[in-house]
């Protein structure tokens, strides 16, 4: 209850929140679920293995419990603020409370006496023996490592726990469980037969997760087809039972919401576990030497969590809980009628919203139709703006929040019938458990209600009237019409508003195009992606026919993909990569693009010609009829007074040290979320992990060896400004999971820019990939302080803007293209952000000599460098002295002018004690971020 309640909490403040995501998947995963698991593994170990432990034994599972949720506090604690090595403790003590638990429940097996119902509570000494190696691979994401590793242990990170740890105590739970749900029988010798399929999934488990680290796409999906074949195995028997009871007369009926709502939740196992093979197989990648992303990975929470994890819990909660509580038949049969309100309904309307968010995450033609079906043509993925997703979401959560609501009624219900023995003169009581034969022996219910009883299931004796049927079958009937209809009705509203906001094409222009009838013919074309171009980007198809495209990415270098109007896309393909992608049958005009950020920008757009439709429509009509409810060019403004966040590392900004004659340096491309100004966080990419990479130095004549590393989710290069090379080769675009040797000698003094120099540059600079190299002149004489400051400029899209949550990290903004070219920055920083000088000045004191190095990183403004309340005496500007103290003229500097891509330093002697402020004294700049402060003591 602790944890449902806190996770209501979170969901209803966690736009607010850091890692909102993570932390409400978390919440339920380890809160909820293992806490879950635990509590119950011991239940049923004791009722199944007649091993009722005494009460001495309890202080130490509530010590386990205690230190279970310990764990979890503390590491929820380290992912908020990014603290991996808080995580890390976290982990630790999770794994310490499951391994425990399952030297716990093999001290009780060893103890039961022919323990025949044995293999459930194995299946839950290999779940929980799994849970630390899950928790150790979640403690190195911590530490962001980058692609391809951070997809492959995401991927290992979510097989281990989901499929093994809860799987294999799922699975192995419902053998026993699944029968006491339908109160009906299990032959000992089926049950015993289907467990063989728990060893087959467990074995399965650990080969996946083999195929995931090493980036074996023939070993994770042979491992996985083996996991599924187990499964079904188990699943044959599970449906067998329930056939059984669901046809079994009975004079009672059954509490629906338990079985619809675990039958739904192992449904949706069995087909995202599918999902998964599907996907790993497809987007098998050599050049990335890894099969999936950490952001492919991701596509399968919703319906792991929301669709598998939360609907077995509620639906087996619903049960045991009333029975559990006890209070005698009449009590138990009452809380039972009370968890089960509105049992139809919530289980359809939670289905389909669930169903609705995986298929618009999914993007295909299939998924948009199948969208279309779900919903009876009332609306389709492309009218799915954010405010249908509110609003679905809003729906989806209220269905779980009753269950909380029902779970106190259903408390208070028991609690005011407790000890009642008068039957209920209503349908809902239980009926008489009946006897077992004399030559059969009974096991104990793991939920302490009716026995999974070894021997043939056998009906009972008094049957359901006709109109006591015919009653329940009206109202599953309007539950199953309700439920629908509240999931229409919350679409219908959510597109109303998503038009009513500009957030979403309003298609009622186009209705009469979309009315052509298809013809049953298939135009087929091929399209090449390369050079930021889709060839050919003009399709003419008659109106009616459905469009397959053929398309290759014959780009040697970079990353690219499809993405149509309708919401079709091919998914990104690899240099050399190619797919097929049905666009559907063609109404009318659209267009599509390439999504990878920056691209379509560049104009890698395409457009389809119906040729035949109706009047009025244009290739291009989706996109001039999508505007938005908040302008692109809006600012995304920031609180300049505040102090970075709690995870923002201040960036050391002294030159670094000198080196010698032959130096190598490894820069590797992260794709990270990174805040730049407080509240402000970009979807950046970085040398390094951090917007601005690291300042480099080297002395003149030194041999200077950069080793690019791509660990990116696309292609990207380097551009080293020092250098004298043939761009061809040492600045090419190196596809991800690839690496480059870039060399060059540093004959020339100067502070000098490198970039990434994959098109379009402005976005890929704007996202953070810029930084400083710094080449002293000869003779450079020593100062007392010596910094260095990088200015870049950002611009972001929106929040509310369509696209603002497309990103690869929660709460991130993409770079906006439209802002770079209208020039319009959000922000501009020194060293990567805002304030980080404000709130931790650079130090100096009275009478020592200080040099600051400058570069104007760009993408595209330069800098009128000044420090209020200082004169230059010095002033060296890409590669000359402007000023030295010892020309004898008496001058003296008051700025250092640099456009994008110069550099130099200034250096100034301070007189007196104070706080001075660095400043860019182009003032919208300075108020857009950049500046810094000096603190100058005595």
């Amino acid at each position: 209850m602790g944890w449902m309640l806190a996770l209501v909490v979170v969901v209803l403040v966690h736009q607010w929140l850091p890692q909102a995501r993570w932390l409400m998947v978390h919440m339920v995963t380890l809160g909820l679920i293992t806490t879950s698991i635990m509590v119950w593994g011991q239940h049923f170990a004791e009722a199944l293995l007649k091993t009722r432990l005494g009460e001495e034994s309890r202080p130490r599972q509530l010590a386990r419990l205690r230190l279970l949720t310990a764990g979890v506090v503390v590491t929820i604690s380290g992912m908020l603020p990014g603290w991996p090595w808080l995580v890390v403790l976290g982990a630790l003590a999770v794994s310490a409370a499951l391994l425990w638990y399952a030297a716990a429940l093999g001290a009780q097996i060893r103890a039961a006496l022919a323990p025949r119902f044995a293999f459930t509570v194995r299946a839950y000494v290999a779940a929980a023996c799994l849970l630390p190696v899950g928790a150790l691979l979640g403690a190195m994401m911590a530490f962001s490592p980058g692609e391809p590793w951070q997809g492959r242990l995401m991927l290992a990170h979510q097989i281990v726990n989901v499929l093994g740890f809860v799987g294999l105590t799922v699975t192995g739970t419902l053998l026993t469980l699944w029968p006491t749900v339908l109160r009906t029988r299990i032959e000992l010798a089926a049950a015993t037969r289907a467990a063989g399929g728990l060893l087959g999934m467990f074995l399965a488990v650990l080969g996946a997760v083999a195929g995931a680290l090493i980036g074996s796409t023939l070993l994770g999906c042979a491992a996985l087809l083996a996991y599924l074949s187990s499964f079904a195995w188990v699943a044959v028997a599970l449906v067998r039972v329930g056939v059984h009871g669901v046809r079994q007369e009975r004079r009672v009926p059954l509490a629906p919401f338990p079985i619809l709502s675990i039958a739904a939740g192992t449904g949706w196992f069995a087909l995202t576990t599918a999902g998964l093979l599907v996907m790993w197989w497809r987007s098998a990648d050599a050049q990335m030497a890894s099969s999936l992303v950490a952001a492919d990975v991701q596509q399968l929470t919703v319906p792991f969590v929301a669709g598998f994890l939360l609907q077995v819990l509620l639906g087996a909660m619903s049960h045991l809980l009333p029975v559990t509580l006890g209070g005698g038949p009449r009590a138990t049969t009452a809380a039972l009628a009370v968890m089960s309100r509105g049992a139809v309904l919530r289980v359809v309307a939670y289905n389909l919203v669930v169903a609705l968010f995986v298929l618009a995450e999914r993007g295909t033609a299939g998924s948009g139709a199948l969208f279309s079906a779900l919903t009876l043509g009332t609306a389709e993925v492309a009218g799915f703006g954010s405010l249908s997703r509110v609003v679905l979401s809003l729906l989806g959560f209220a269905v779980l929040v009753s269950f909380v609501v029902l779970l106190v009624l259903a408390v208070r219900t028991s609690s005011r019938l407790r000890g009642t023995t008068t039957p209920l003169p209503t349908p809902g009581r239980p009926e008489p458990a009946a006897s077992a034969s004399p030559a059969r022996s009974e096991l104990p219910s793991p939920s302490g209600g009716p026995s999974p009883s070894v021997g043939p299931p056998r009906a009972s004796r008094t049957a359901t009237g006709p109109a006591t049927a015919a009653s329940m079958d009206r109202r599953a009937l309007t539950g199953a019409l309700l439920g629908l209809g509240s999931v229409l009705g919350a679409t219908a509203l959510g597109g109303s508003l998503d038009r009513s906001q500009g957030s979403i094409p309003d298609t009622a222009g186009t209705a009469s195009a979309a009315a052509v009838t298809p013809t049953g013919e298939t135009t087929t074309i091929s399209v090449s992606m390369a050079e930021m171009r889709f060839t050919p980007d003009r399709l003419e198809v008659p109106a009616g026919n459905t469009l397959v495209i053929e398309l290759s990415n014959d780009d040697p270098h970079d990353v690219h993909d499809l993405v149509l109007a309708t919401g079709a896309t091919s998914g990104r393909l690899q240099p050399g990569e190619s797919t097929v992608l049905d666009g559907g049958v063609v109404a009318h005009d659209m267009e599509g693009w390439c999504s990878i950020v920056g691209h379509r920008a560049m104009g890698m757009t395409l457009g389809i010609v119906a040729t035949g439709a109706a009047a009025g429509t244009s290739a291009d009509g989706d996109a001039v009829a999508a505007g938005s409810g908040t302008d692109e060019l809006a600012r995304v403004s920031a609180d300049m007074m505040a102090a970075p966040g709690p995870d923002v590392a201040v960036r050391d900004a002294r030159l670094p040290a000198a080196t010698g004659p032959q130096q190598r340096v490894t820069l590797e491309v992260v794709e990270v979320a990174a805040e730049i100004a407080p509240g402000v966080t970009m979807d950046a990419m970085t040398y390094g992990g951090a917007v601005v990479g690291p300042v480099l130095r080297s002395e003149l004549g030194a041999r200077l060896t950069v080793d690019l590393v791509n660990h990116g989710s696309m292609g990207h290069s380097l551009d080293l400004h020092a250098g004298r090379v043939s761009p061809d080769q040492a600045m090419r675009t190196i596809p991800p999971g690839e690496q480059l040797e870039y060399a060059i000698t540093t004959d020339h003094a100067g502070i000098w820019l490198y970039h990434c120099s994959t098109m379009p540059m402005s976005v890929h600079l704007s996202a953070g990939m810029v930084g400083a190299l710094v080449v002293p002149p000869p003779e450079l004489a020593p100062v007392e302080r010596e910094y260095v400051l990088v200015q870049s400029e950002h611009y972001l899209v929106p929040v509310g803007v369509p696209g603002s949550e497309s990103t690869t990290h929660e709460g991130a903004l993409p770079v906006s293209p439209v802002k770079i070219a209208a020039e319009r920055p959000d922000l501009t920083v020194f060293n990567g952000h805002a304030t980080q000088y404000v709130r931790s000045p650079l130090e100096a004191r009275v009478g020592e000599r200080v040099r600051l190095w400058v570069l104007a990183a760009g993408p595209s403004r330069g800098i009128s460098f000044h420090v209020v309340g200082g004169v230059f005496d010095t002033v060296f500007k890409e590669g000359a002295y402007l000023l030295r103290p010892e020309d004898g003229e008496g001058g003296g500097a008051q700025a250092l002018d640099l456009a994008a891509a110069q550099g130099g330093f200034v250096e100034l002697v301070f007189d007196e004690p104070g706080t001075y402020t660095a400043v860019n004294h182009s003032f919208v700049d300075m108020e857009r971020g950049a500046r810094a402060l000096i603190r100058v003591t005595a």
